[in-house]
């Protein structure tokens, strides 16, 4: 399995949280750590709804994360995917994950994604409810070793753990 996200194109890149700066650009933390900015501007000729940005100068300010991350929002007609602030954004800089928690979110979704498994064929193939492996892939829930052994294990792979120094 590929370990960065930036390697393959697989993955459906996901944000965890954004922000909005000065001139209209957003700064997006993605799960696993990387961290873009994304110039709304250059959607002003090709999509003009951007542009009640211009005139609504609240509204930029508003901009959440969608349900899931797979992308951002500030009201029903203005929205942007993940995947375009990922591919079309700059990356500023990669903070090294410190959360078990998000750390270990992201790991299995990129285990899931990289063999193809939506969650509900994970939860069949294992016995855990999805709800459940849908809270493991958002950072709130804590499963057992169990729990993580029967997941790879239906993923078709193999789980390790380890401990390592503190920087």
């Amino acid at each position: 399995m590929k370990n960065d996200a930036r390697e393959g194109d697989y993955m459906s890149h996901r944000i965890e949280s954004v922000r909005a700066l000065d001139d209209y650009v957003i700064q997006a933390k993605f799960l696993g750590g990387d961290i873009k900015k994304y110039d709304t501007k250059q959607l002003f000729d090709k999509l003009p709804q951007f542009c009640e940005f211009k005139a609504n100068n609240n509204l930029f300010g508003k901009v959440k994360v969608d349900t899931g991350g797979y992308g951002i929002s500030w009201n029903d007609e203005l929205d942007l995917d993940a995947d375009t602030i990922w591919e079309d954004g700059t990356l500023v800089e990669t903070e090294k994950e410190t959360n078990i928690n998000k750390l270990l979110a992201y790991q299995l979704l990129l285990a899931r994604e990289f063999t193809s498994t939506t969650q509900k064929q994970l939860s069949e193939k294992t016995g855990i409810y999805q709800a459940d492996i849908s809270k493991i892939e958002r950072g709130i829930g804590n499963p057992s070793l169990s729990t993580l052994v029967r997941l790879a294990e239906g993923l078709g792979m193999k789980l390790e753990i380890g401990f390592v120094p503190r920087d």
